[in-house]
């Protein structure tokens, strides 16, 4: 099992890395809203990232044991696909960015006037977004291939879920421990990530990208 969390370690990082939640708590906690809105996004996004790998685990365990799961060569071949996938969504993305929007986009507009129930709902969103999805089945298959128990497989789940929410877990505690002190932080913090997230992006799934191929390559 712990081999098993060091393999995924890199793919729940680049998860945790994601801009897009991470932005939109920040956008939360510095609107004013009520406490419970953004813990209401953290509870979505990690009910939404743990659903959405549990799912692709109980997928990939109802293949037959003569086939995928005990077939290295066609284990590698669906790494390789993911990772080849992930690379190019980074590399068009990366192609079609905003260098200078004109405009915030309506998503960061929206999140001034969230409520509860929407914030739970957008985190359970965001765990469907391309990314993550490619991420989970990368993960789905590492875990997947190692034929775990069902109480070994929810630890990793459990592991790859907590390090993916960490980014947004983090300012939230640290909103809630100290208001009025992390106002300028985060919002400096909130002015990076917009003003450099598709570097942090491309460089993040690049680098995830060429791991996952790279195990693919090691099971032929």
């Amino acid at each position: 099992m712990t081999e098993v969390i060091g393999q995924i370690l890199p793919l729940a990082i680049a998860v945790a890395l994601s801009t897009v939640p991470i932005i939109a708590t920040i956008l939360i906690l510095l609107s004013g809203a009520r406490p419970l809105v953004s813990v209401a996004l953290l509870i979505g996004w990690a009910a939404g990232m743990a659903l959405v790998l549990t799912v692709l685990v109980w997928g990939i365990g109802l293949i037959p044991p003569s086939t995928l799961r005990r077939n290295d060569t066609a284990s590698a071949l669906v790494r390789i696909a993911l990772g080849t996938a992930l690379f190019a969504y980074s590399v068009l993305k990366w192609r079609h960015r905003t260098k200078h929007p004109q405009s915030t986009p309506r998503w960061m507009d929206a999140l001034a006037r969230i409520n509860t129930i929407g914030a739970l709902g957008f985190g359970l969103a965001l765990a469907l977004r391309p990314k993550n999805i490619i991420l989970s089945i990368a993960a789905a298959v590492i875990i997947g291939d190692a034929r775990l128990s069902v109480d070994d497989a929810f630890v990793v789940v459990g592991t790859f879920t907590l390090i993916g929410v960490s980014t947004v877990a983090a300012p939230i505690i640290g909103h809630f421990a100290a208001p009025q002190k992390t106002q300028t932080p985060l919002d400096a913090t909130r002015r990076w990530i917009i003003d450099h997230s598709a570097a942090i992006m491309l460089t993040v799934a690049l680098f995830v990208s060429v791991l996952i191929i790279g195990s693919g390559i090691s099971k032929l």
